[in-house]
C-alpha cells in the first residue's frame, strides 16, 4: 500500500477525553451547557441559541465548535415549535457556511447526537460543528451514500432509505434543492426524528444526524440513522448491511404515511 492508498485517521487526546463531563452515560447532575453565566469562548448568540468553542478540544488539528439548541436541559429537537426549529436550523446552517468559506479547513463537519446510543454526551441539547484541517470527509463520503428508495418527493425536497448505507441497515436521507423549502424540510427533519425515537421500534431511543455539501452537487444534504449496537461485520471487515426488502418497504411505508400527514 502506498501513501496515497492509506486512510487518514484523526487523533484523539485521551487525556482530554477523560475530563469531558457526561450526563448521558454517568448522570452528571451538573451540566455545563445549563451554566450559561459561566460559558466561555462563545462566538454568537441569537436568542436561546448559543454557538461557541468546545472546551474539550480532544480531536487533533481541529477548531471543534457547537451549538446550544435551548436552554431546557430536556429539550429535543423534533418536538421543538416548527418556527423555533426552523430559525435554529438557519442559525447552524449560517455558522457551518461560515466555517467553511473561512478557507481554514479541508472540510467542516456539521452534526447532532441524540440518546444514549448516540455517542454524545451531554443530555442538553446541541449541535457540532467541527473544522478539519487536514481532513476531507469527501474523500469516504460520496453521493452515492445518499441515495436510496425514495419514500417523498415534496417541491424541491427529496427523502430516500440509503441502498448503499455508510454503517448499514437503515439510513434516513433527506436532500434540499432549494432553500425557499427550508420551513417544510425542517419540518420533515423533526418529523423523522421522531419517528425513529417513538414508532420506529421499542428498542430505538437514539440517533445521528449529518450534514453534508458536495461540491459537484447543489443542495443540502441531511442523513439520520437510528442507532443500535454497531454490527460486527461493519467493525471487522467494513461491510455495511442493508435489511430485507420486505422490511425495508415496512419502514418505507410507515414514513411516509408520518410525513404525508404533516403536509395535510
Amino acid at each position: 500500500m502506498n501513501g496515497s492508498d492509506e486512510e487518514k485517521v484523526l487523533e484523539f487526546n485521551l487525556h482530554i477525553g477523560k475530563k469531558k463531563p457526561d450526563t448521558v452515560h454517568r448522570k452528571e447532575p451538573y451540566c455545563p451547557f445549563c451554566d450559561v453565566e459561566n460559558l466561555k469562548g462563545i462566538l454568537a448568540k441569537d436568542g436561546l441559541m448559543i454557538w461557541l468553542k468546545n472546551a474539550f478540544p480532544v480531536l487533533k488539528n481541529t477548531y471543534p465548535t457547537l451549538i446550544i439548541e435551548t436552554d431546557n436541559d430536556d429539550g429535543e429537537f423534533s418536538v421543538y415549535a416548527p418556527a423555533y426549529a426552523e430559525r435554529l436550523i438557519r442559525f447552524a446552517l449560517d455558522k457551518w457556511y461560515k466555517m467553511k468559506d473561512s478557507g481554514r479547513f479541508k472540510s467542516v463537519l456539521f452534526y447532532r447526537n441524540y440518546g444514549y446510543m448516540s455517542g454524545g454526551t451531554i443530555h442538553h441539547p446541541h449541535m457540532q460543528i467541527v473544522g478539519l484541517e487536514d481532513y476531507d470527509y469527501h474523500d469516504t463520503v460520496h453521493i452515492y451514500h445518499l441515495q436510496g428508495d425514495s419514500i417523498l418527493k415534496d417541491k424541491e425536497i427529496e427523502i430516500n432509505l440509503s441502498d448503499k448505507p455508510l454503517l448499514g441497515f437503515y439510513e434516513i436521507n433527506m436532500i434540499l434543492r432549494n432553500t425557499d423549502d427550508l420551513p417544510a424540510f425542517t419540518r420533515y427533519m423533526q418529523d423523522t426524528a421522531f419517528y425513529i425515537t417513538h414508532r420506529f421500534s421499542r428498542f430505538t431511543n437514539s440517533y445521528n444526524m449529518f450534514f453534508y455539501d458536495f461540491p459537484e452537487e447543489s443542495g443540502l444534504y441531511v442523513k439520520l440513522i437510528p442507532r443500535f449496537l454497531t454490527n460486527p461485520l461493519y467493525i471487522g471487515y467494513k461491510i455495511p448491511q442493508i435489511t430485507d426488502s420486505e422490511s425495508r418497504q415496512k419502514l418505507i411505508t410507515s414514513l411516509r404515511q408520518l410525513l404525508l400527514k404533516e403536509k395535510e
